[in-house]
């Protein structure tokens, strides 16, 4: 078996995130989204409140290229802004109140994933809830996605050098014949760990 290649050369390990998720609600969203003017206007505000959310080139301006549906959930049209700087990406402005990769709406899996923290099986959220068991499942799995971690944190030199997110997969042997490997998050400071593993299906 040929020998891995390491190295301590720090490297990206994803591409970086092109979606940017701003704190706004869904009806107002909604409103301003068909409105250039009106969309600008609202992005400005939230340029200046919530700078970390955006890359630092978007105060060289923007334009707003078009706007875009989604197969998934057709109400909501998503405007994409592309920076005035070279070479720079087109990025997506979704709202809060909706999940990543549109397969849902906050409010409407809250509970859910929620209960899912206590041991729920999936087949048992979809009786509750609807759908399948395959899609509470993923919608759980999106959470060991890179991008989401990366959508929160714009700015990781401004966190506490004592704090540490890191995601670890553990074998389990909850029923016989399976091994589920479940995320389980850490947070390490002054030498400590803290383990808080998902329960298994």
């Amino acid at each position: 078996m040929p020998r891995r290649k390491c190295s301590k050369k720090r490297e990206q390990v994803a591409r970086a995130s092109k979606c940017i998720v701003v704190p706004i609600e869904l009806e107002q969203y909604k409103t301003v989204v068909t409105d250039p003017a009106r969309f600008r206007e609202c992005l400005d505000e939230m340029v200046a409140t919530y700078p970390e959310l955006f890359p630092a080139q978007i105060a060289a301006g923007y334009m707003l290229p078009d706007r875009r549906g989604s197969i998934k959930l057709a109400e909501i049209e998503l405007r994409r802004i592309k920076l005035q700087a070279d070479a720079s990406p087109v990025y997506t402005i979704a709202p809060s109140g909706v999940m990543p990769y549109m397969t849902g709406y906050t409010d409407e899996v809250e509970k859910a994933l929620f209960l899912r923290r206590f041991g729920v099986p999936f087949w048992g959220l979809a009786y509750v809830f609807g759908r399948d068991d395959q899609y509470w499942y993923r919608l759980c799995a999106h959470f060991g996605r890179y991008d989401i971690v990366q959508t929160t944190v714009k700015a990781p030199e401004v966190l506490p050098v004592h704090l540490l997110a890191d995601e670890k997969h553990g074998v389990s042997t909850v029923r016989k014949g399976t091994s589920p490997r479940p995320w389980a998050p850490t947070v390490c400071s002054a030498h400590r760990s803290r383990w808080e593993p998902m329960a298994t299906a």
